[in-house]
């Protein structure tokens, strides 16, 4: 684990700004692909990157129910990446992707829109990886959980946590239509992923 743990703290300012670019890449994709499923003009944006202790996750959110999709990666890169939204504002982002003021309920309806956003995210951000690294990755269909963050992220930890106590945590904003919601996805990749990230970077950057 020692080992891993080196990797993933060993990301410097500029490398971390590279690797944001690259994301929000991705976040641009995510928006037009938002666009054309809604109809409603949309942002995508990652403000900041974190490489985060795993036991510290809890404090970035409040202790309360949340919405999370998870979908799980391999082939060229092995990880996970959770969307994580507040229950309120699944709620809210529901009523806007059906055209109703707000869901006051995740039906089954519901949680298709909510998970088919996670999904849009998720696959974005998973090409932009694949084309900074020049890979292919495939993903799994979509998982949808409401439960407290701790037992949401379980999903990942029963594989990660044998190689990691770190994460990669990206807040994450999402604008449709006039509404700003403030979510956040997290990231997991297994150690040749991660070593794979840190190659290119210094590769691109010239380290």
């Amino acid at each position: 684990m020692a080992e891993y743990k080196d990797y993933i703290n060993s990301l410097s300012e500029i490398e971390k700004s590279a690797l944001l670019e690259t994301f929000n890449i991705g976040a641009s994709h995510a928006a037009t692909a938002l666009y054309q499923m809604t109809g409603i003009e949309t942002s995508v944006s990652v403000p900041s990157i974190e490489i985060v202790p795993i036991k510290d996750v809890g404090e970035e959110f409040k202790d309360e129910v949340k919405v999370a999709v998870y979908v799980e990666l391999g082939k060229e890169f092995d990880g996970h990446i959770f969307f994580i939204t507040d229950f309120q504002d699944a709620l809210k982002i529901c009523g806007l992707m059906l055209g109703t003021n707000e869901c006051s309920e995740l039906d089954e309806l519901g949680k298709s829109s909510i998970m088919e956003m996670g999904n849009i995210l998720a696959s974005a951000f998973a090409t932009a990886i694949s084309n900074f690294l020049g890979i292919t990755i495939d993903q799994t269909p979509p998982q949808m959980v409401i439960d407290f963050l701790p037992a949401i992220i379980d999903l990942a930890l029963i594989d990660v946590a044998k190689y990691s106590e770190h994460t990669i945590l990206l807040k994450t904003d999402i604008k449709l239509g006039e509404a700003l919601f403030k979510e956040h996805l997290l990231v997991f990749p297994r150690p040749d992923g991660m070593k794979a990230i840190l190659k290119k970077l210094k590769e691109v950057l010239g380290c």
